[in-house]
């Protein structure tokens, strides 16, 4: 078949030509629907391999699914794909949300279907006749396998996948690793490696005020900082371009951004106008008032931080202002090289060594990890050149490093599977959606997965069996004959798409609890779940949580067990939670907790999520039809962040928390009372405005009122008080 939907795509992309793995790849035939491996650096065109790939599928007739594993990353995705691919007349689509949703709906509209791992697993666990519908599957970053958390998602959502459907085109995208060949083999797909980059890359170690590189020249660099870090921003913003700071941790990342803020002005070249219109963006976003502040003050100065610690809005706007030339430098956290596509001329790794939580030491960052963080530099078609620069620390020497990471080869990919933890979670799903039904056909399923083809059958059995004896423990399966079924307990499990362990763990609080379940019983029931994203807890923070839980939930003394990090992390979870509901303000959180607003988003959208999972489980685990209905308002009290009162006023869009709180103060406290209230009633309550009057009037549609009153004014906030 000749090359016509890349042909097409390209016009439609304005491709004049295409790179070399580009052209390897469609020599390869993923447009007649080989399935191929492609691992090529970062920006050398995988995108279009995976648009053509999907688009060849999508007009034969079939579904094309794309996964990657962060939410911003399908995010990226959707808008780039939803662009091209609907000038070819297809459909695309995006489910990246509740893992308890069944997006069939979603799946069977559109042509082109983007998803997270996750949430992909999920949804071939409630359908999985989806599989026969698929013609591609494009799975990004698969080098993911050998991440510790998503690694087992990865791995037996393909497993399931090559098991079920003989013909599907599997694409599989990876930067640059060892042991592509053995991948490649895993998933049956021909290999297409190219070591090709868009902009050179040069390599170096900086030390003492000199960069060398790593074709033996040398750079000096000037000294107008104490921090080396900051002297290579300096000395790249000089010449015109941004850089990329990596750090190993959050404090590290603020403290350097606010170093590097204090330097003179003239120092940094970056667009003051811009840099202006994000900060005023910051402002107005969700989230603690003080830290909006500080990242606004950051951007006027030409720098910002960006960590998980921030929201997803928050985020979007830094790498938003990196891209408009409003920021000289970004000092991140490695969760950035993970998720957008964001390159910089120059990328500074400022440190090798991360603090291990397990061993309680600092260890070496791997070579994996520093070829992702290298990846980013150079910008195609604005860069003449990309650099990577590794940043010295007193006992290190420059050729240590240039050979234990500049030289170095990448790490072999391998299997996170060996824990029971991810084939319980595989194996019940493969039950209860029909795709196994006896142990052979389980170990058949699983002879899919990397875990068989590095360490044999053996010890896949082995952990196997180990999985099926606790799921029959639990009560989620049944084996009769040597025939497999799933309980109506286990099906429930499987469709919400909980860890299975968390049976076990609720029946046991449940009955702590003596069937009395309070709002904090339960809060704390779903803060202790095995999927639960747990606030950090620092050495000096038991004593003050213990006293808190005194003061404010006497009843979970004795529930917490003291000895264990993680009971007392839920418990620290669940009073962040409690404050939440109750409406506390999100500077209060920040502040009790020592948290952003990143973290209180990520433990507000996986609570939701297993509350309202565990509603469903509940009466099939025998608990009361009570607990259900509490954990439904939980869940809904718990998304929208405030008290029972406030759950109707808060449907209403541009409604949040506190302006629904403002509403209800004033005397508007249902819908009923809002349905009929004037524009001047409302504008005359502090804080409500013409955009939030215009959407209530909306919701009611009183449309010609709205148009009224909007371009009023707007409800955001002045950077006066930055003004240089």
């Amino acid at each position: 078949m000749s090359a016509k939907v890349a042909e097409r795509l390209m016009q439609i992309l304005g491709y004049k030509e295409l790179y070399p793995p580009q052209r390897a790849a469609i020599e390869a035939g993923v447009e007649d629907g080989r399935s191929l491996l492609v691992s090529s650096p970062t920006a050398s065109g995988k995108t279009f391999i995976a648009m053509v790939a999907l688009a060849s599928a999508a007009l034969k007739g079939a579904k094309s699914f794309y996964t990657a594993p962060l939410r911003s990353i399908a995010t990226e995705k959707y808008r780039e794909f939803r662009e091209a691919l609907t000038k070819l007349n297809l459909k695309v689509g995006i489910s990246i949300g509740d893992l308890n949703v069944n997006d069939e709906i979603i799946v069977n509209r559109n042509d082109v279907i983007i998803t997270t791992y996750e949430k992909l697993d999920s949804i071939i666990r409630n359908s999985p006749s989806i599989i026969d519908k698929m013609g591609s599957l494009v799975v990004d970053e698969i080098h993911y396998v050998d991440d510790e958390k998503r690694g087992p998602i990865i791995e037996t959502l393909l497993s399931k996948v090559l098991y079920r459907s003989r013909g599907v085109q599997v694409v599989a995208l990876s930067a640059t690793v060892s042991n592509v060949d053995e991948i490649a083999n895993w998933i049956g797909a021909k290999l297409v490696k190219c070591n090709w980059r868009p902009v050179p890359l040069n390599e170096g170690v900086y030390k003492d005020g000199v960069i060398h590189f790593s074709d033996g020249s040398k750079r000096k660099v000037e000294e107008v900082s104490a921090n080396p870090s900051i002297n290579l921003v300096v000395d790249e913003s000089r010449q015109g371009g941004q850089t990329l700071v990596f750090v190993q941790s959050r404090r590290r990342a603020v403290q350097l951004a606010k170093m590097a803020a204090r330097l003179p002005r003239n120092l940094l070249k970056f667009n003051q106008g811009k840099a202006r219109e994000y900060a005023a963006k910051i402002l107005a976003t969700e989230g603690p008032r003080l830290l909006r502040e500080e990242i606004a003050e950051l951007i006027m100065s030409g720098v910002s931080y960006h960590h998980a610690g921030l929201s997803n809005e928050q985020r979007t706007l830094i790498e938003d202002a990196f891209r408009d030339g409003a920021l000289a430098a970004i000092f991140a956290t490695p969760t950035l090289a993970a998720g957008v596509n964001l390159p910089a001329r120059r990328v500074v790794i400022a440190e090798v060594e991360r603090y291990d939580e397990s061993y309680g030491v600092p260890r070496d960052i791997k070579v994996f990890e520093y070829k992702q963080f290298a990846g980013r530099a150079g910008r195609p078609g604005l860069d003449p050149y990309g650099e990577a620069i590794i940043v010295a620390s007193r006992p290190r020497s420059v050729r240590e490093l240039m050979e234990e990471y500049i030289k170095a080869k990448p790490e072999r990919l391998e299997s996170r599977l060996y824990g029971v933890r991810g084939v319980r979670h595989s194996a019940l799903g493969a039950v209860a959606s029909g795709i196994a039904n006896d142990f052979g056909s389980l170990l058949e399923l699983h002879r899919k997965t990397l875990y068989y083809v590095q360490r044999g059958e053996e010890k896949l059995s082995q952990i196997l069996r180990i999985s099926l004896d606790d799921l029959v423990a639990w009560g989620l399966v049944e084996e009769t004959n040597g025939k497999l079924k799933a309980t109506h307990l286990g099906y429930v499990v499987s469709r919400t798409y909980l860890d299975p362990a968390s049976v076990p763990k609720l029946v046991k609080l449940a009955k702590r609890f003596n069937g009395k379940f309070t709002t904090e019983g339960l809060i704390y029931i779903i803060s202790s779940m095995p999927d639960m994203n747990l606030l950090p807890v620092r050495s000096s923070e038991s004593e003050k949580i213990m006293d808190m839980a005194v003061d404010r939930v006497p009843t979970l003394i004795d529930i917490v067990d003291w000895d264990d990090p993680d009971s007392v992390a839920a418990l620290k979870t669940t009073l962040a939670l409690l404050d939440w509901i109750e409406e506390v303000p999100d500077d209060k959180i920040a502040e009790t907790y020592d948290v952003g607003p990143g973290d209180v988003a990520s433990i507000i959208d996986t609570a939701k999520w297993i509350a309202s999972s565990l509603a469903e489980v509940a009466p099939a685990a025998g608990l009361p039809e009570e607990v259900s209905e509490k954990l439904r308002l939980l869940s809904k009290r718990i998304e929208e962040g405030v008290k029972p009162e406030l759950l109707q006023l808060v449907e209403i869009p541009g409604v949040g928390r506190v302006r629904a709180r403002r509403l209800y103060n004033a005397g508007f406290k249902t819908l009923e009372s809002l349905a009929t209230a004037s524009p001047q009633e409302l504008l005359r309550i502090p804080g409500i405005g013409p955009a939030t009057v215009a959407s209530i009037l909306e919701f009611f549609g009183r449309k010609e009122e709205a148009a009224s009153i909007k371009g009023r004014g707007h409800e955001g906030v002045g950077l006066d008080r930055f003004a240089a």
